[in-house]
């Protein structure tokens, strides 16, 4: 019978679970819930345990069906104490349709269902039941074969032994006929696995982790000392190993709140320390300033800003992706990767529509700005960044005031598990997203405005141009038409008219200046865009057919009217596609010429609209000053300067942009942006 040792520990066990009801109160997670539940059902059993000893039954005489149905209980909440360990540990699980269905549940409800039997329907065992013993140990055994062969906290091949050991073990005990060895067996077994999902969950030297591992294999002992002397009497050794198992629930008991503790220590240290790291952060993305002249400027000074986000956050690589003039994107600057990875993410990039990153992205850390950008619908066949297995980057967008994404920080291979990042960990970077979108919105209004102060000071000076020559030019357009009819010889006559037609070919120079100078806002009237791109490829269609030019159009449906001056952008539109044309007519005869014109609209996200117009020719030596009138789009004797200058200026007096485009290998283009309203 048992001795009255068990009511100190049972006491002992029930103050305990009041300290870690406590704790569980304070520091609520899953695990603690079910570390709770798997000692309450552990108490309950020692109570059970010591009622059932207690319990007097006549020398020979029938056991009452209360003591069997406490026998019951008291099994079947050891069972359910062990399955609440290994949940807890060890959360694995598998899809039953939509459900997620942990391998704990399938692997406890025959084994429960076999205490049930055996204790309280067949107990002793009858032969009619073997089937029913077999069937329920079949089934618990294969559940725990491919619960052992699922990749899990414990090595797999360290699982494998201990499942295959087990069940190996209880099939031999089947074999003798003998159904109470197997329940042994998987209690055993079940306390070996907790020790060693224990070990391997904590991988740390803490008082918790010795303590708990040892209150394990002490109730694991008792089991295991019944298989190896299955015959030996009741006497004192079974009580000792009476004692070894309530000592150990008392040990698991102190050992889980030890670890529970210890947990939230090194939780706190954890945040003290990812604290530590964000200010200093904060502190080094602080420091430069942030400015530029021009966006240029600003963009080539895109890989020192992920130099500093490698060497001072926990991402290993850093990119800066940001909005083109073209409304494409394009990496504008790199740390952390070769140039060969940097080249293929830059090429993918300018593939991606301009909305793509919300569209194909979901948050990466709850409660943070960041995305986690998944690159497959844009991977092209053979793509090297497919073969680089990089198919997801973290993104930290560069919102503008109307919240559209201008750009993003591209950040991969962080220092921690991605599961375990915090939104702190993001947030230095939305900071300095922030500060970098707002610093490229400084540098794309300050290089608007040297612009407009360089062109007021062009425009004055065509004006003064204009007005020098006007007069001179006047006299000797006067003279060479007096000298047409009074040289008698013809020719006398060509060199007179050649001079008339060079003049004439001067003044359309210097009204151009004069129109240059006087751009106004005057006669403004809503117009059709696709009729005014209509009148542009029909005036020089004659150009294309005789220049061989391939000339291709693409208008959007239903594009929004223009409010502006329809002669004025009639001229800008001309002169860029005379750019064009000018271009084309320079590369040579074996490569292709040809000029598109391509019109979008953004309506209604910005309420902006996109002509395009591009050619095969050679690129802009240097597109930053591609409209300035003191400097020519090529090389070459005649200068389109002026006429690009006039585009700009006209553009820009309709409150628009205006930006020259370089493509690779070959060809450029210019991208006006219009207004609707």
């Amino acid at each position: 019978m048992f001795d009255d040792y068990q009511i100190p520990a049972i006491l002992l066990i029930a103050a305990l679970l009041l300290a870690f009801s406590y704790l569980h109160s304070r520091f609520r997670s899953v695990r603690t819930l079910l570390w709770l539940l798997a000692l309450s059902c552990a108490e309950l059993q020692s109570l059970l345990q010591w009622m059932v000893g207690h319990w007097l039954v006549p020398t020979g005489g029938h056991v009452p069906s209360a003591v069997m149905w406490l026998t019951v209980g008291s099994e079947s909440a050891f069972m359910l104490s062990s399955a609440f360990f290994l949940a807890s540990l060890s959360p694995i699980s598998f899809k039953l349709g939509k459900l997620e269905i942990l391998y704990v549940v399938p692997y406890t409800i025959p084994i429960l269902l076999y205490s049930v039997l055996y204790y309280g329907v067949t107990l002793p065992t009858g032969k009619t039941f073997l089937w029913a013993y077999a069937f329920l140990a079949f089934w618990a055994a294969a559940v725990a074969v491919l619960w052992g062969l699922r990749k899990g906290r414990v090595p797999l091949w360290l699982a494998a032994l201990v499942v295959g050991f087990t069940t190996a073990l209880g099939i031999v005990f089947f074999i003798q006929r003998d159904v109470h060895l197997p329940l042994l067996v998987v209690e055993a077994g079940n306390m070996f696995m907790t020790t060693l999902l224990v070990c391997y969950t904590f991988p740390r030297l803490s008082p918790g982790v010795f303590l708990t591992s040892s209150g394990f294999v002490l109730v694991a002992i008792p089991p295991f000392f019944q298989l190896v002397n299955p015959f030996v009497p009741f006497d004192s050794a079974t009580v000792v190993l009476a004692r070894m198992v309530i000592l150990g629930k008392i040990i698991v008991a102190m050992g889980l709140i030890l670890l529970v503790l210890e947990d939230e220590v090194d939780k706190n240290e954890d945040a003290q320390r990812r604290e530590r790291r964000v200010r200093m952060e904060l502190e080094a993305y602080a420091r430069p300033a942030l400015t530029a002249r021009s966006l240029e400027e600003f963009d080539r000074a895109s890989s020192r800003f992920c130099h500093m986000i490698v060497e001072n956050s926990c991402f290993h690589t850093a990119g800066l992706l940001v909005r083109t003039a073209a409304n494409s994107f394009t990496l504008a600057g790199f740390a952390g990767m070769d140039g060969a990875t940097a080249g293929a993410l830059d090429a993918l990039a300018q593939r991606l529509p301009a909305t793509s990153l919300e569209d194909c992205s979901e948050p990466l850390v709850p409660q943070s700005s960041g995305l986690n950008l998944d690159l497959t619908p844009w991977l092209a066949p053979g793509d090297d960044l497919e073969r680089l297995s990089i198919t997801h980057l973290g993104a930290v967008p560069l919102r503008g005031p109307d919240h559209t994404i201008e750009g993003a920080i591209l950040i991969s291979s962080p220092a921690v598990p991605v599961e375990t990042l915090h939104a702190e960990d993001l947030m230095p970077l939305e900071i300095l997203a922030g500060r970098l979108q707002a610093a490229r919105a400084q540098a794309m209004m300050l290089g608007k405005l040297i612009d407009s102060e360089r062109f007021a000071g062009v425009g004055q000076l065509a004006n003064n141009v204009a007005q020098q020559l006007n007069n001179p030019l006047t006299v000797i357009l006067g003279y060479s038409a007096l000298l047409e009819e009074s040289v008698p010889t013809p020719a006398d006559r060509r060199a007179a008219e050649a001079i008339t037609q060079e003049s004439r070919r001067m003044k359309g120079i210097l009204d151009r200046l004069a129109r240059f100078s006087r751009i106004s806002s005057e006669r403004y009237s809503a117009f059709s865009l696709a009729d005014l791109i209509t009148d542009v490829e029909q005036m020089h269609r004659t150009d294309f057919l005789r220049n061989a030019i391939e000339f291709r159009m693409s208008i959007e449906p239903d594009m929004p009217q223009i409010f502006g001056n329809a002669h004025q952008l009639r001229q800008a539109l001309l002169h860029a596609t005379q750019y064009a044309i000018d271009t084309v007519m320079r590369v040579e005869p074996n490569q292709e010429r040809s000029i598109r014109i391509e019109a979008t609209s953004s309506v209604p996200e910005d309420g902006r609209v996109h002509i395009l117009i591009a050619h095969s020719g050679q690129g802009f030596p240097h597109p930053e000053r591609a409209f300035d009138s003191l400097s020519s789009g090529f090389g070459g004797a005649d200068s389109p300067g002026i006429g690009l200058s006039l585009c700009a200026a006209i553009v820009r007096e309709h409150r628009g942009n205006i930006s020259a485009i370089n493509y690779t290998p070959t060809g450029a283009g210019i991208l006006l942006d219009l207004p609707v309203s």
